[in-house]
C-alpha cells in the first residue's frame, strides 16, 4: 500500500485545485509561517475521518471552506481526494487503486465517495482499519503529539502499541460483545420477572378454571328451569290482551264524539274572532289619526318658540351694534393724534444718528494707524524668537550627547562595581557549595538503602494482600449465592403472605366473614390448620379440596352467627366444623403398602378430633399393589395422580399449581424461620468478608506504598539535587572567568567614551554664551512690543464703542417708523369695520318686525289645533269602551271550548293507559324472547313449539329459578374465559421457559467470547510489547550512542488489558528517569525512537511528521534524517520542516507560498533529477 496522490481544491487557503504528488522516499513541504503547510497536514486528517474540528485548527466546517480574498470570491464547497495504491493487498477490497473524497458544501451537506462511490464514514474506518491509517495514529505526528506521547496523554504510548498489534478489532468485538451480553443480561432480567408475574397469574387461573367448570353445570340446569318458566308465563298472555283490546276500542269511539263537538264549536267562535280583528283594526285607524294631530300640535309649539328665540336674539345684536358705533368714534381721533407725534420723533432721532455716523469715521481712521505700528513691533519679535529657538535646540542637542556620554560612563563604572561585587559573592558560593555536596552526597546514599528495606517490605505485604484477596473473593461467591438463596425465599414469602392476606381462591362469603367482627372472625380456616409435608401435600389436598373452605368453630352458636350475617348482608353461604360435636373420631389401622395420611400432617392438638375425622380413613399409597387389596377406606397415590374409594377410582394429569392451598399459614410460619436462619448465614458470612476485609487494610498499611513513593521521590529529589549542585559550581567558576574579561573590556569602552565626548562639551559652552545675549536682546524688544499692543487694543475699544452707538440709534429710528405704520393700518381698519356694522345694524331691525309677525300667525294657529284635539279624543274613548266589551265576550266562549279540549284530553289519556298496558305486555313477550335468545340462545318460537316438560307449578318453577340464581350469585365472579386462559398461559410459560433457557446458553456463550477475545488481544499485544521494547533499544542507542540505555515498562503487567507504558531513559552521565525529566531534545528523541520501534513492528503506509525536528539541535538532526533514509526505502514519508539540515535529506520538496493574500500554492522541486 502507498500513498500515491493528494488533490486538494477549495480547502482552508488552497483555492485552486491543487495536486501533490508522492513517489516512493522522502517528500519534503516547506515555506514561512502561514504559508498553508500545516493546511495540507489536516486536509489529510480530514479525508480519512476526523471529525474534531480542533484537530482541524478551524471553529467550524464552514471555516474548511475557502472564504475568499481580495481578488478572489468564497469557494462553495471543500474538496479533498487521497489516492492509493493497493500495492501489497493491505486494505481489503479488490481494486488496486484506491480514491478516497471527501467533500463538504456551505449549506451543511457532506459526502464520502470510494472510487466515486458514494459511502459512509464508517465504511472509510473499516477500509483503513488495523493498517495504520487513522486519525488518532502513528501515521501522522505533529511536534504537539510527540510532546503528548512524551506525557502520555490519553494514554497514547498504549494505543501506539494497540495498532501495531492490530488489536483495535479485537477491542471492537469485544465492547460489541460486552454491549450483547448487557442486553442479554436485561433481557434474561426481564424475563424472569416475567415468568414470576406469569407464575402468579397461572395459579389464580387454575382456581378460576375450576370454578368456571362448576359455574357452567349449576349453569346448565338453571338454563333448563328458565325456560319451562317462560312456556308457563305465555299461557296466561292471550286473555289479557283480549280485554285491554275492546276496552281501547270503547274509549276511542267517545273520544270521536267529543272531537265532533269540539269543531263545531271551533268554528263560531272562529268567525267572531274575525270580526273582533275588524273592529281592533277600525280602532287602530282612529287611534292613528289622533296621534297625527298631537304631532301637528306639537311642532307648531316648536315653531313658536323658535320664532320668540330668534327676536330675543336680533334685539340683542341691534343693541351690540349701536354701542360698538359709539365707542369707535373716539378711538379715530386717538389714533390719529399718535401717528403726527411719532413722526415728529423719527425726525429728531436722525439728526442723532448723523452725528453718531461722523465721529465713527473718525475712530476707524486713528485705528488703521495703531494697528500698522503694532504690526511692525509684532515682526521684529518673530525674528529675534525663531533666531533664539534656534540656538536653543542646538543647545538642548549638545546637553543631550553630554548627557548621554556621561550617563553611558556612570553605567560602566556602576558594572564594574557590580561585576566587582558578584565575584566576591560567588567564590563565597562556591565554597558553600562543595560544602553542600558531599552532604547531599551522603544522604542519598542513606536514601537508596532506605528505599531497599521498604521494597523488600512491601513484597511481602503484596504476597500477603494476594493470598487475602482470594479468600475473600469465596466468600463474596457464596455470600452472593447465599444471598440470592435468601431473596429467593423472601420473594416467596411475600408472594404467599399476599395470597394469605387477600384470601386468594376462597369464595367471597369467607372473605367477608374473615373481614367481620360480628361473630368470632378468628375462627380458622381448615386450609390454614393442616400443614403436610411438601410431596404429600398434592394427594392431600385433592382429598380434602371440599372441605378447605370451611371454617373450624367451637359450638353451634358461633356457625348460626356467621350464617346470620351472611343471610342480612345477601352474601352468599359458608360451611363449617362443629369442634364440639367431634370428639368421638378415631383413625383406622393402615392396610399394606400404605401410609396413614395422619402420619405427614401436623396439627395442633385441639383439633386432633377433626384431622381423624377427615383424614382417619385416608391412607397413601407407596405402590399400585395397595389398589389391589380390598379395603373400605380412601387410597391415594402420593402425587395426587388418582384416589380411590372403595367402589371408585378418579385420577389423571396433576395441575401446576395443586397443593398451593393448603397449609398456606403454616407455611408462611416455616418460610419466616427459614428466613431467620438463612439471614443468619448470610450475616455470619459479612462479618467472614469484614474480618478479611480489616486483614487487607492492614496489610495495606505494612505496604507503605505512600513512604516509598516519598522515599523514592526524596532520592530523585537528591540525585537531581547533587546534579544541580554539580552544575551550580560549574557555572560559578565559569562565571568567575567571564567577569575578568568584562571588567577589562569596561576599562576600554570607558577611555573611549570620554575622548568622544571631548569636543561636544566645548561647542556647549559656547552656545550656553550666545543664549544668554540673544534672551537679552529678546526682552527690550518684548517690552516695545507690549507698548504698541497696548494702544492699538485701547484705539480698537473706542472703535467699537462707537460704532456699538451708531446701531442702537439706526435700530431706534427703524423702531419708531414701524410703529407710524402700524397705527396708520389700524385707523383704516377701524374705520371698514365701522362701516360693516352700520350696515349691520340696518339689516337687523329690518329682521326684528319680519319675526314678530311671524310669531303672532303661529300662535293663532296653535289654538285652533287645540280644540281639534278635544273632539277627537272624546270619539276615540268612546270607539275603546266598544272593543273592550267585545274582547270580553270572546274571552268567554274560549274558556268553555277549554273545558270541551280538556275532557277529551283526559280521554287520551286513559286510552294512552290502555296501549302502555298493551305494550307492557308485548314487552314483557319481546323481553322474554330476548332473555331467552340473549342469555339462552334459544328462539322463543321453539319453545312454544316443544310445550311444557314438567308439570310444576309457575311458583315452583319461580322459585326453582331464584334458587339456582342465588347459587350462581354465591359463586362469586367467574371468569368464564379461565378455562382457555389457563390453557394458553400456561403455554406461554413454557415458551418463555424456553427463551430464558436459550438467553441463559447464550450468555455464556458470550462470556467465553469476551474470555476468548481478551485473551486473543493480550497476547497479541504482549508479542508487540516484547518486539517494540527490543527494537526501542536498539534505536534509542542509534539515535543517541551505545553507551546509552532505555526501556519500556508496563505499569500493571498483570492487567495488559488496560496497563499503560511507561518509558525509562539514561543517557550516558545520568541516571535512570522517566522521560519527562529529559531535556526537551532528548525528550524528542526518545520520542521518535518510541515510533520508528514501533514501525519495525508494523510499518505504516506512509508517515507524515510536522515540525518534529524543531526542537533538535544540528547534530540530532542529522541522527533524525539518517534514521528516516534508513526506513524510507520500505515507507514514504513526508515532513514539513523549517530546518536546513532535513530539507537537504528530502528527495522531493513542495515549496508553498502565497503569491496572493490568503492562497496558497505549490511549487514542486525533485532533488533526484536535479543530481542525475
Amino acid at each position: 500500500m502507498r500513498l500515491k496522490s493528494l488533490e486538494i481544491k477549495g480547502f482552508k487557503s488552497f483555492a485552486d485545485k491543487t495536486i501533490v504528488s508522492f513517489d516512493e522516499g522522502i517528500t519534503g513541504i516547506i515555506g514561512p509561517n502561514g504559508c498553508g503547510k500545516s493546511n495540507i497536514i489536516d486536509s489529510i486528517r480530514w479525508v480519512i475521518g476526523e471529525s474534531k474540528i480542533s484537530a482541524l485548527r478551524s471553529e467550524n466546517l464552514d471555516s474548511l471552506v475557502f472564504n475568499g480574498s481580495k481578488t478572489r470570491n468564497a469557494s462553495s464547497m471543500a474538496e479533498v481526494s487521497l489516492t492509493f495504491e493497493n500495492t501489497k493487498n493491505l486494505l481489503p477490497t479488490e481494486f488496486s487503486t484506491i480514491t478516497v473524497t471527501r467533500r463538504y458544501y456551505k449549506n451543511g451537506e457532506s459526502e464520502y465517495r470510494l472510487n466515486d462511490v458514494a459511502c459512509r464514514l464508517k465504511d472509510i474506518h473499516n477500509l483503513f482499519l488495523d493498517t495504520g491509517v487513522s486519525t488518532d495514529s502513528y501515521a501522522i505526528i505533529e511536534l504537539g503529539m510527540v510532546d503528548d506521547i512524551i506525557k502520555d496523554k490519553d494514554n497514547s504510548r498504549r494505543k501506539m502499541l494497540e495498532q501495531a498489534a492490530g488489536i483495535t478489532i479485537y477491542k471492537t468485538r469485544k465492547k460489541e460483545a460486552k454491549n450483547k451480553l448487557d442486553a442479554t443480561e436485561q433481557d434474561l432480567s426481564r424475563i424472569e420477572d416475567l415468568l414470576f408475574e406469569i407464575n402468579n397469574q397461572l395459579k389464580t387461573l387454575e382456581n378460576q378454571a375450576k370454578k368456571a367448570e362448576k359455574y357452567f353445570e349449576i349453569k346448565k340446569d338453571y338454563k333448563d328451569t328458565a325456560i319451562e318458566l317462560a312456556i308457563a308465563s305465555l299461557e296466561g298472555f292471550n286473555l289479557t290482551y283480549k280485554e285491554l283490546t275492546e276496552q281501547q276500542e270503547t274509549e276511542s269511539d267517545k273520544k270521536i264524539q267529543l272531537e265532533a263537538q269540539i269543531a263545531l264549536e271551533e268554528a263560531a267562535l272562529e268567525q267572531e274572532r274575525v270580526n273582533f280583528i275588524e273592529k281592533e283594526r277600525g280602532l287602530q285607524s282612529q287611534q292613528q289619526e289622533f296621534n297625527d294631530l298631537v304631532q301637528k300640535l306639537r311642532t307648531k309649539e316648536n315653531d313658536k318658540n323658535l320664532a320668540a328665540q330668534r327676536l330675543d336674539y336680533l334685539n340683542d345684536k341691534e343693541k351690540g351694534l349701536q354701542e360698538f358705533l359709539e365707542r369707535a368714534e373716539g378711538q379715530v381721533k386717538t389714533i390719529g393724534d399718535s401717528i403726527e407725534y411719532t413722526k415728529l420723533q423719527v425726525v429728531d432721532e436722525e439728526k442723532i444718528y448723523n452725528d453718531f455716523k461722523n465721529r465713527v469715521e473718525a475712530s476707524q481712521v486713528e485705528l488703521s494707524n495703531k494697528r500698522a505700528q503694532f504690526d511692525d513691533q509684532r515682526a521684529v519679535l518673530d525674528n529675534l524668537r525663531q533666531q533664539y529657538n534656534q540656538i536653543q535646540r542646538n543647545q538642548f542637542d549638545a546637553e543631550k550627547k553630554v548627557a548621554v556620554a556621561d550617563t553611558s560612563i556612570q553605567n560602566i563604572q556602576r558594572s564594574q562595581i557590580q561585576i566587582e561585587e558578584e565575584q566576591a559573592h560567588r567564590a563565597s558560593q562556591i565554597e558553600d557549595n562543595i560544602s553542600q555536596l558531599a552532604q547531599k552526597e551522603n544522604d542519598l546514599a542513606e536514601k537508596k538503602a532506605h528505599l531497599v528495606s521498604l521494597q523488600e517490605q512491601h513484597e511481602k505485604a503484596k504476597a500477603s494482600i494476594f493470598e487475602t484477596q482470594s479468600a475473600l473473593e469465596v466468600l463474596r461467591s457464596s455470600l452472593a449465592e447465599q444471598s440470592r438463596i435468601l431473596d429467593a425465599k423472601k420473594n416467596e414469602y411475600d408472594l404467599l403472605k399476599s395470597l394469605v392476606d387477600s384470601m386468594e381462591g376462597y369464595p367471597e362469603s369467607v372473605k367477608f366473614l374473615h373481614n367481620n367482627t360480628g361473630w368470632n372472625h378468628n375462627a380458622p380456616i381448615l386450609s390454614d390448620i393442616i400443614y403436610v409435608q411438601e410431596s404429600y401435600r398434592t394427594a392431600v389436598e385433592n382429598v380434602l379440596e371440599p372441605y378447605l373452605n370451611y371454617y373450624v368453630v367451637n359450638d353451634l352458636k358461633e356457625g348460626l352467627q356467621a350464617i346470620h350475617l351472611l343471610d342480612e348482608h345477601k352474601k352468599g353461604k359458608a360451611n363449617f366444623f362443629l369442634l364440639d360435636q367431634l370428639t368421638g373420631a378415631q383413625a383406622n389401622a393402615a392396610p399394606n403398602n400404605t401410609i396413614a395420611a395422619l402420619s405427614v400432617v401436623e396439627i395442633d392438638p385441639k383439633y386432633a378430633a377433626l384431622a381423624n375425622h377427615l383424614l382417619g380413613n385416608v391412607f397413601i399409597a407407596e405402590n399400585e399393589a395397595a389398589l389391589e387389596a380390598n379395603h373400605t377406606g380412601i387410597i391415594l397415590e402420593k402425587t395426587g395422580k388418582y384416589v380411590k374409594g372403595k367402589y371408585t377410582l378418579t385420577g389423571g394429569s396433576v395441575g401446576l399449581f395443586e397443593g398451593k392451598k393448603i397449609g398456606r399459614a403454616k407455611n408462611l410460619e416455616k418460610l419466616l424461620e427459614d428466613i431467620e436462619a438463612q439471614e443468619k448465614v448470610v450475616n455470619d458470612l459479612k462479618d467472614q468478608i469484614q474480618v478479611k476485609h480489616d486483614s487487607v487494610l492492614g496489610f495495606n498499611e505494612l505496604l507503605k506504598e505512600n513512604e516509598i513513593r516519598s522515599t523514592e521521590q526524596s532520592v530523585n529529589t537528591l540525585i537531581n539535587e547533587v546534579f544541580a549542585n554539580k552544575n551550580r559550581l560549574e557555572n560559578l567558576q565559569s562565571a568567575q572567568t567571564t567577569a575578568s574579561a568584562k571588567l577589562a573590556e569596561f576599562a576600554i569602552k570607558m577611555q573611549e567614551e570620554h575622548d568622544a565626548i571631548a569636543d561636544t562639551r566645548v561647542a556647549f559652552e559656547a552656545l550656553n554664551i550666545s543664549l544668554q545675549e540673544t534672551q537679552a536682546q529678546l526682552g527690550d524688544i518684548e517690552l516695545a512690543y507690549q507698548a504698541a499692543e497696548q494702544a492699538y487694543h485701547l484705539a480698537s475699544g473706542e472703535f467699537n464703542e462707537m460704532n456699538l452707538q451708531l446701531t442702537k440709534q439706526q435700530s431706534k429710528i427703524e423702531a419708531l417708523q414701524q410703529e407710524v405704520v402700524f397705527k396708520e393700518n389700524q385707523l383704516v381698519d377701524l374705520h371698514t369695520q365701522i362701516q360693516s356694522n352700520t350696515t349691520q345694524l340696518t339689516e337687523a331691525s329690518t329682521a326684528i318686525v319680519e319675526s314678530k309677525e311671524q310669531l303672532a300667525a303661529v300662535e293663532a294657529e296653535l289654538v285652533d289645533l287645540l280644540r281639534n284635539k278635544e273632539a277627537e279624543e272624546l270619539k276615540l274613548n268612546e270607539a275603546d269602551q266598544a272593543y273592550y266589551t267585545l274582547r270580553t265576550q270572546l274571552q268567554e266562549k274560549e274558556s268553555a271550548l277549554r273545558l270541551q279540549v280538556k275532557s277529551k284530553e283526559l280521554m287520551d289519556q286513559l286510552i294512552n293507559e290502555i296501549k302502555d298496558k298493551l305494550n307492557n305486555l308485548k314487552l314483557s313477550l319481546a323481553g322474554m324472547k330476548e332473555r331467552l335468545s340473549v342469555e339462552f340462545k334459544v328462539e322463543l318460537e321453539e319453545v312454544l313449539d316443544k310445550g311444557r316438560q314438567t308439570e310444576e307449578s309457575l311458583e315452583e318453577l319461580q322459585a326453582s329459578v331464584e334458587r339456582m340464581k342465588k347459587r350462581l350469585e354465591n359463586m362469586g365472579e367467574v371468569n368464564p374465559t379461565a378455562i382457555e386462559a389457563y390453557t394458553e398461559m400456561k403455554k406461554r410459560y413454557d415458551f418463555i421457559l424456553e427463551q430464558k433457557n436459550d438467553l441463559v446458553d447464550a450468555k455464556e456463550s458470550l462470556m467465553l467470547t469476551i474470555q476468548e477475545v481478551e485473551a486473543t488481544a493480550n497476547q497479541a499485544f504482549l508479542e508487540t510489547y516484547n518486539t517494540a521494547r527490543e527494537n526501542f533499544q536498539k534505536v534509542f542507542k542509534a539515535l543517541f550512542t551505545e553507551e546509552d540505555s532505555c526501556d519500556l515498562v508496563l505499569v500493571d503487567p498483570d492487567n495488559l488489558a488496560e496497563t499503560a507504558v511507561e518509558i525509562v531513559a539514561k543517557p550516558k552521565g545520568k541516571r535512570p528517569s522517566s522521560i519527562t525529566q529529559l531535556s526537551g531534545g532528548e525528550r524528542t528523541l526518545t520520542a521518535t525512537a518510541m515510533l520508528f520501534a514501533i514501525y519495525l513492528i508494523k510499518p505504516a503506509p506512509f508517515c507524515i511528521l510536522d515540525e518534529v525536528d524543531a526542537p533538535l539541535d544540528d547534530a540530532n538532526v542529522g541522527k533524525f534524517t539518517q534514521m528516516i533514509q534508513k526506513f524510507s526505502d520500505n515507507s514514504q514519508f513526508i515532513i514539513v520542516t523549517h530546518n536546513k539540515q532535513t530539507m537537504s535529506a528530502v528527495d522531493v520538496i513542495y515549496g508553498v507560498t502565497m503569491q496572493e493574500p490568503g492562497v496558497s500554492k505549490l511549487v514542486p522541486v525533485d532533488f533526484r533529477s536535479l543530481s542525475n
